[in-house]
């Protein structure tokens, strides 16, 4: 037998359960209800039938006595006539409706009557012969029978109504187990139904949430290689493997941009070596060296190459000046002790990893996120790129392959965890005590990057942030590697 499989067809098949459930129990209703009308109106009929045999048994009687006492022809007929009814009714008498006490009241009833019948012919005969002694001891005998079918009779109604009344009496118990049992029945059909609701409730809306939020994803850009359960047969299933195959279509088209991408990036090279760009750009670096690369310098600067990027059609370069605009431009803004939200850090950034990624192409993995929760929240200017920074010289810049650098920020009750880490070199304890040595000490460690973000400086301004010592943490990994961790409180821009 094949089960249901779509989501319409399941639904039809379990909603047939309460229904028949409920049907089931009116049928045992109607049938208790039946079976019990059907005994009392037996008992009635029979009650019925008893008052039609009292009265055939006092005709007949009247009728012989009529006869024997004036011997009139019609008396006899009327006699011979309820005689006859007599002779018939006696085979009902033997119908069983109650227990054995009745039927040998019934039995003896009908021996009765069938004595009352010989003894009346006896009578009849011993009046044609003129046998008067004997025509008046059956015409006795004949008043006694009568009497005692009377008595008998009544016994039969009493024990007839007792059984009438013990057949109320269950009629009515089986009635309450009717009512109670319809109503279990119903409410096992309701619970069933609720509990079917809940289920494939849960059942379609999950699936489908799932397939809205890996929808959404791909709509941001997001190929985290998840694929949908999709092993039913029902409609969910069959939308959940035509995601899939989109999903791996658009995958495959981005991977043939890129390739593309790559091309058109070793072409426009090639371009520039013959338009001597190289040297046009190191003119322009000594230059800005000369005049202490003056902010607004540098920015026309990048705006003429940006514009040159544009007139010439080179996509990948444009993109790599938009980049190294925005690094710069971010770093100039304001001072260094300023603050920003963790979207813009991260932004600036992804600009610092891109360009990492030209200079050292197909060498460096990174994977930056952060719960949407927390792009809102505040941290000191230039704290994360100095760390990705000192990973990348000190650690991962001597890798040739593999090197890579992940980090993610998401909430912890109220406060805000960034939890950086590479697999480089790794770092020893003595240069980690180093470090808080100098934080400690407000001072700045030997080898610190230009500018004064090195990782003593990245702490004292975390320090000075949160008003709590305990923000940060470095922890090497085994085999190879570092983990860095920065915990302030959650505080979001008003």
């Amino acid at each position: 037998m094949k089960l249901p499989t779509t989501i319409y067809s399941k639904l039809i098949s379990i909603a047939i359960g309460p229904i028949l459930l409920i049907a089931l129990a009116a049928g045992l209703t109607v049938y208790t209800v039946f079976t019990s009308i059907s005994s009392m109106a037996l008992l009635f009929e029979k009650n019925y039938y008893l008052e039609e045999l009292l009265t055939e048994v006092a005709a007949a009687e009247n009728n012989l006595s009529t006869y024997i006492s004036s011997r009139n022809t019609e008396s006899l007929r009327q006699y011979y006539s309820h005689s006859r009814i007599l002779g018939e009714m006696i085979p009902d008498l033997d119908t069983v409706v109650y227990t054995t006490e009745g039927v040998l009241i019934e039995r003896d009833l009908a021996r009765l009557v069938a004595g009352f019948l010989l003894t009346g012919e006896a009578a009849v005969q011993a009046k044609r012969g003129r046998n008067t002694l004997e025509y008046t001891k059956q015409h006795y005998r004949i008043q006694e029978m009568g009497n005692q079918i009377r008595e008998r009779a009544a016994t039969l109604r009493l024990f007839m109504l007792d059984n009438q009344l013990s057949s109320l009496t269950i009629f009515s118990r089986r009635m309450r187990r009717a009512i109670v049992l319809n109503l279990a029945t119903i409410g096992a059909a309701l619970l069933f139904g609720v509990f079917v609701v809940l289920y494939f409730t849960q059942r379609i809306s999950a699936p489908i949430s799932l397939l809205g939020s890996e929808a959404r994803k791909i709509a941001q850009g997001i190929f985290d290689g998840t694929v949908l359960a999709a092993e039913g047969d029902d409609e969910i299933s069959a939308s959940a493997r035509a995601f899939n195959l989109m999903k791996k279509s658009i995958q495959d088209s981005f991977n043939q941009i890129h390739a593309k991408a790559e091309i058109e990036r070793a072409l426009l090279q090639e371009r520039l070596k013959n338009m001597e760009m190289t040297g046009l750009l190191r003119k322009a670096e000594l230059d800005a060296l000369q005049a202490k690369i003056n902010p607004h310098f540098l920015f026309n600067t990048l705006n003429t190459g940006l514009q040159l990027a544009v007139v010439e059609g080179a996509e990948r370069t444009r993109i790599f000046l938009e980049q190294l605009a925005a690094l710069m431009r971010y770093s100039f803004r304001e001072s260094d002790n300023s603050l920003a939200t963790l979207k813009e850090e991260l932004h600036h950034l992804e600009s610092y990893l891109y360009l990492i990624t030209i200079r050292f192409p197909g060498v460096f993995v990174f994977d930056i996120s952060a719960c949407q929760d927390t792009e809102n929240a505040l941290v000191p200017k230039m704290t994360i790129q100095p760390l990705a920074e000192n990973a990348i010289r000190h650690g991962l810049q001597q890798k040739s392959q593999d090197a890579r650098l992940t980090l993610q920020g998401r909430l912890d009750t109220d406060n805000l965890l960034i939890i950086m880490e590479d697999n480089g070199l790794g770092i020893s304890q003595d240069r980690i005590r180093e470090i808080f040595e100098a934080a400690d000490q407000n001072k700045d460690l030997a080898d610190q990057t230009t500018g004064g973000h090195g990782l003593s400086n990245v702490i004292r301004r975390l320090r000075h942030f949160s008003g709590r010592i305990n923000v940060f943490s470095i922890e090497p990994l085994d085999p190879c590697g570092t983990r860095i961790t920065i915990n302030i409180p959650f505080k979001e821009v008003s």
